[in-house]
């Protein structure tokens, strides 16, 4: 009899040790210290913003943050600064397209006011905001988009060490 409850005990203790070890490997995958392989990333010339643009205030950030990423330099930023500061009258409206799709036209104007000592085009400027949030200079308003985005590139240009 004594012999039966020491088998018992045995058998009852390898259970409950391999069911703790099943549940330890199967709570570590759950927790990631087992990750799984993950299939590899293709490259992609272009970073697409995770957020879908679907407001006038969502779509002004997404300017905002273009021209952001474009400025490398600490003389392209205080530039962007400088501009930002300049012109705080912005707004965005969408635009129908007769293929059905519609993108925001982020436009900054500030021809109206009174007193004005910043670059001239930057009283006006605008961009165009697709969903998905690429962001790309318009050529209306005199293209004055592109004309702050060249800038921008100018002083965030840093020529190589020979």
């Amino acid at each position: 009899m004594h012999n039966l409850k020491k088998s018992y005990l045995k058998s009852v203790l390898v259970f409950t040790l391999l069911t703790a070890l099943a549940l330890v490997v199967t709570g570590c995958e759950d927790f990631g210290t087992f990750p799984a392989p993950e299939p590899p990333k293709e490259k992609s010339a272009e970073v697409l913003s995770p957020t879908f643009i679907t407001s006038e205030d969502r779509a002004i950030l997404a300017v905002y943050e273009h021209l952001l990423d474009q400025a490398e330099t600490h003389e392209a930023k205080a530039y962007l600064a400088e501009f930002s500061a300049a012109s705080d009258n912005w707004s965005a409206e969408p635009e129908l397209y007769k293929d059905g799709t519609t993108i925001w036209y982020v436009v900054v104007d500030m021809t109206e006011a009174v007193s004005w000592e910043g670059r001239p085009y930057w009283q006006q400027a605008g961009w165009f905001v697709y969903k998905d949030g690429r962001v790309i200079p318009s050529n209306r308003l005199e293209a004055n988009a592109l004309r702050i985005e060249a800038d921008l590139q100018e002083l965030s240009f840093q020529p190589s060490e020979l």
